[in-house]
């Protein structure tokens, strides 16, 4: 080729080559260059899961590469956003909306209207009654209720959602509880789903579903939070019960209310709503439905729960009582009465001690005195570690041999 002619094809010549450098550029540019708005995208998506891998949500992507490895492979962190996202997705689209959930729920709950009669103090016999709330948990008319709701009554009606009326007896009840299950012959009831306490989380949303002040027109709902979890009441009801591993909850849970279910956005029962807390605006209690669970399953199986009975009163030790009273302790149980002819009275306990252990397992308040007890039965012999004021402030242990409650 002449000089002329390729100085003629110079100019084409120099566009191509110019137009191949810049492809070869871009090329290298996309491979050295990750992908940062997708990896901030999924950081947001799931801080949590790539936090706990490095320090902060990006440290990871900044991690030198090993020798042969790609430096912009995806990094372990990135894959368990990605899979913690895709899970987080997946809980989401389980969860339903309210209106949805009330519609899954609803044919499942029941009102419960009861009758007793009792004397004035003429001696007459006067008619009285109760409402409350239950929830269908087998297809065969089983329904859980709290005990104040039934406890007494000569007559129990169940009203189901579609207007139906049944003549409901009692299978069990367990007063220290304040559980109770019924049975309805009735059939085509639809069940609830019991779901599982153990993963609350405080904020977790939750709905109650009750029939609220016995209001016509079908049962109330109300939606809130998890405010608290495993709280402990006490001097509930006229018996002065303590209730222990509650879910606290801001949904309104009102009279009539009593014994309806607390629901997840899943449409699981995850606590059996008990009380409200009095003048207190935005407390309510639920019995936590893992505790719940072989408390039923015993009603179900026996009729009863049969525990280890000691015949006390318990109060729970609280930093203001312990400054109060000078007590020796800043936790744990005082004895407010002691049952005569109980095994605790004797066993010499009195008024005024303080319990600190059962059989080495401290009991640092009064629900966790009925969690302990719960695993003894009517015969056992347990140590009980306690401290008398006026005795040195010295622990001192004593050996108690169980009873059954004069109530079973």
């Amino acid at each position: 080729m002449d000089g002329q002619a390729w100085l003629a094809k110079a100019p084409a010549r120099l566009l191509c080559a110019v137009l191949a450098a810049a492809a070869v550029l871009a090329l290298v540019a996309a491979c050295q260059a990750p992908d940062d708005n997708s990896r901030f995208s999924v950081a947001l998506a799931a801080p949590e899961a790539v936090s706990p891998l490095g320090a902060g949500s990006n440290a990871t992507d900044r991690v030198a590469p090993a020798a042969g490895v790609s430096a912009w492979a995806p990094s372990l962190a990135s894959v368990a956003s990605r899979e913690a996202s895709t899970s987080f997705d997946a809980d989401r689209r389980a969860e339903l909306s309210v209106p949805d959930l009330v519609q899954l729920a609803r044919p499942s709950i029941v009102h419960i209207a009861t009758e007793s009669a009792a004397r004035d103090n003429s001696g007459r016999t006067m008619p009285s009654g109760g409402v409350g709330t239950g929830f269908v948990i087998d297809a065969e008319g089983l329904i859980i209720t709290n005990n104040h709701v039934v406890a007494g009554a000569q007559q129990i009606v169940v009203t189901t959602d579609t207007g139906e009326l049944f003549e409901a007896s009692v299978v069990g009840r367990d007063p220290q509880t304040d559980l109770a299950v019924l049975r309805v012959d009735a059939d085509g009831l639809r069940p609830l789903s019991l779901g599982s306490s153990g993963g609350l989380r405080i904020g977790e949303w939750v709905v109650a579903i009750g029939h609220a002040l016995d209001l016509p027109g079908g049962p109330t709902v109300t939606v809130g939070v998890v405010s608290a979890l495993d709280r402990t009441i006490t001097n509930v009801g006229p018996q002065r019960l303590t209730l222990s591993d509650l879910i606290q909850t801001d949904a309104s849970i009102n009279p009539g209310n009593s014994g309806g279910p607390l629901l997840n956005l899943r449409g699981e029962v995850i606590g059996v709503n008990s009380a409200g807390a009095g003048s207190a605006n935005g407390i309510g209690f639920a019995i936590a439905i893992d505790g719940a669970r072989p408390v039923v399953a015993e009603l179900i199986e026996s009729g009863q729960v049969v525990r280890g009975f000691l015949g006390i009163v318990p109060a729970t030790i609280t930093r203001g009582l312990a400054r109060q009273l000078e007590l020796p302790v800043s936790e744990g149980i005082v004895v407010a009465q002691v049952t005569g002819g109980s095994p605790a009275d004797e066993a010499g306990l009195r008024r005024s001690d303080i319990l600190l252990a059962i059989n080495e397992e401290a009991v640092p308040d009064a629900g966790a005195l009925g969690r302990v007890l719960a695993h003894y039965s009517p015969g056992d012999e347990i140590a009980v570690r306690f401290v008398r004021p006026d005795s040195d402030d010295q622990p001192q242990e004593t050996l108690v041999r169980l009873g059954r409650r004069p109530d079973q």
